[in-house]
């Protein structure tokens, strides 16, 4: 019998049909975007063969062809995201798939993305060990992730009415990547300032996700500030 925050996973993803639209539509999308971009795009060279795990419709992986000249394969649970992936002539290589039992030889990755992904399993070792396989030596993975306050005092937890997502903390989620046998490089937590204004700016704009970014450079000078972003990056890589 399927898990049941695996089944509720392909259910809620088989109901994406417009799931890139949403980043020409929602300023975080684009936002989250141009963060991510700029994180990753310094560790790839050209011709880099890069897994992108549960990466939905394949917004990021698409952007990350045109920045690089990477190649990407694509893997997801949800063949409605597969479909379309396989629109996207950048991204012609994708297969539907478990982030939990990866279809792929080891070592035949340069390196891996996990964008906003971990947080839909209830414990992602099994997921970051399936990383470590197929990644070669050297290589490295980036995790991008909702980083919750509530997981930092009280652990991974189920959220109420969403049966495919859970709370973690991104810290924590370092602690397992190196469970896995990764060499933690970076843990940089993001969205210190949307944290505080999202509670007061109802529809924030890019220009108001972009300002944010710069005054979050001045809070992260400030080590403790740096867990209360609202999304955590992580870089790691395989010894």
């Amino acid at each position: 019998m399927q898990r049941p925050d695996k089944a509720a996973n392909e259910a809620f993803y088989a109901t994406q049909l417009e799931e890139r639209r949403r980043f020409d539509d929602r300023p975080e999308k684009r936002h989250a975007v141009e963060r991510f971009l700029g994180w990753v795009v310094p560790w790839l060279r050209a011709g880099d063969r890069v897994l992108d795990v549960a990466g939905g419709g394949g917004i990021y992986a698409s952007h990350l062809v045109r920045a690089t000249g990477v190649s990407v394969v694509g893997v997801d649970i949800a063949d409605a995201m597969v479909r379309q992936r396989g629109l996207d002539p950048l991204l012609p290589l994708n297969v539907v798939g478990d982030m939990e039992a990866l279809p792929f030889a080891d070592e035949s990755f340069d390196a891996a993305i996990f964008v906003a992904c971990l947080h839909h399993l209830p414990d992602p070792l099994l997921a970051l060990r399936e990383a470590h396989r197929v990644v070669r030596r050297g290589g490295r993975i980036f995790s991008s992730d909702p980083s919750s306050l509530t997981a930092w005092v009280r652990g991974t937890q189920p959220i109420e009415g969403e049966p495919h997502e859970f709370r973690i903390w991104v810290p924590r989620l370092a602690a397992q990547m190196r469970a896995a046998g990764f060499e933690v490089e970076q843990v940089a937590g993001r969205e210190l300032t949307m944290r505080a204004l999202g509670r007061i700016v109802a529809e924030p704009s890019l220009a108001t996700y972009r300002a944010a970014e710069r005054a979050d450079r001045f809070l992260r000078l400030v080590p403790v500030l740096d867990r209360l972003g609202e999304v955590g990056l992580i870089r790691a890589r395989k010894p």
